[in-house]
């Protein structure tokens, strides 16, 4: 009999396949039928050996869905160490002529078969074939014919194997993917308060030095502030960042032209003498996510207002195309332009092309954009040239 170790191992592989007392399926239903027309054999198996059974995972010419181990002809040939297990006469044969499938139909008579191994080398089950009532013998192109069936069993069952290890690999990368997000968005949430109260201490402090101050005491509060209003807007786009595969769900009529519009005038410094120009042609009205259309827009023209040289005035045009089944929307400016060597940067999280002193921004409102215009099952892509603006073209479906 087998040795324990090695039942042992038999059991871990038939439980990594997960096969056991599964449905039938129809890719296993078709090699015993194989099996069978090409060996001349009306009886043909595909069993797996646990601890006490032999169970069938598809069959063709036998009744019982299962065996126990001690009357199964075909553990034998999990046993077998050649790789093939043959028996010309199972009735003159004394470790299965005493066995109830004598007297019971049909009657078995020959046996052929090959263990199933797996890539580690363990055998945990086999594909046999079986003849009744007569001795039969099948030939060595045969025999090379059912070993390569049992390999194909093999292929098929690490493929399964393999797809479901993804499957559970991708839930894990999918699990730790939220907490991720969570803990981002907790701790961007939470360091808002005490970034609040070292502002209001610090304007307090300010207010009762300004007799005292001179202009390097200035200079260092300024600094001081500027640190803490970067720091505040770091927090305000981690946040956006950590929320932006977190659609609402809810659909509502949207008027593009009224967001746009909206967005824009919230964005522009009134006091500013040479105004931004904002242009749009055929915005529609769109049934949507208006949290996430919003955070788009808002980042976008954000963007376009904020990468301008220096006395360049802005101009902004947001173009629309209606497709069959997608809205297809450009921002369009005339701003300085992206090289084509960090258009694929563009879009990764804490990735800037300019310093804070030349441009303030933290690198993450692109890529939330992407994330979120992704989350609605959308795309987005981007075309520039340098000094002369960018075109930022998303779509969503309809």
């Amino acid at each position: 009999m087998i040795h324990r170790s090695e039942e042992k191992l038999r059991l871990k592989v038939l439980k990594e396949y997960d096969i056991l007392d599964k449905l039938p399926e129809e890719i296993y239903e078709d090699i015993p039928q194989i099996a069978s027309m090409i060996c001349n054999m009306p009886v043909a198996m595909v069993s797996l050996v646990d601890k006490e059974s032999q169970f069938f995972k598809s069959r063709v010419g036998v009744g019982p869905s299962e065996t126990p181990i001690e009357q199964a002809v075909c553990y034998h040939t999990v046993l077998a160490k050649n790789g093939f297990f043959e028996v010309a006469d199972l009735r003159l044969d004394e470790r299965f002529n005493s066995l109830p499938f004598f007297s019971n139909v049909p009657h078995l008579v020959s046996c052929y078969g090959v263990p199933l191994v797996n890539p580690a080398g363990i055998a945990f089950g086999s594909l046999c074939v079986l003849s009744t009532d007569e001795v039969v013998t099948i030939s060595q192109v045969q025999k090379n014919t059912l070993k390569k069936l049992a390999n194909q069993i093999i292929y098929i069952l690490e493929l399964r194997k393999k797809h479901s290890d993804f499957a559970n690999y991708h839930i894990e990368v999918q699990k730790y993917g939220q907490e991720m997000e969570e803990f981002a968005y907790t701790a961007a949430h939470d360091l808002r308060s005490p970034l609040r109260a070292v502002n209001s201490f610090l304007k307090l402090i300010e207010s009762k030095c300004t007799w005292a101050t001179d202009d390097k005491e200035k200079m260092y509060f300024k600094f001081i502030f500027d640190s803490a209003k970067r720091m505040d807007n770091l927090i305000v786009d981690l946040l956006d960042y950590a929320k932006s595969n977190k659609t609402n769900k809810e659909k509502e009529l949207i008027d593009v032209y009224l967001l746009v519009t909206d967005i824009f005038s919230g964005l522009i410094d009134e006091t500013t003498i040479d105004k931004p120009i904002l242009l749009t042609n055929n915005l529609p009205e769109i049934t949507g996510s208006k949290v996430a259309i919003n955070m788009i827009f808002q980042n976008l023209i954000d963007n376009a207002l904020k990468y301008q040289s220096k006395d360049n005035i802005a101009m902004i045009t947001i173009n629309y195309v209606d497709e069959i089944d997608r809205h297809v929307f450009e921002v369009v400016d005339n701003g300085i332009g992206i090289a084509d060597e960090y258009i694929a940067l563009i879009f990764q999280p804490f990735k800037r092309l300019h310093t804070q002193s030349e441009y303030m921004g933290s690198g993450l409102g692109l890529a939330a954009v992407k994330k979120m215009v992704e989350s609605i099952d959308g795309e987005i892509s981007i075309t520039s040239k340098v000094g002369e603006g960018s075109v930022f073209t998303f779509s969503i479906p309809k």
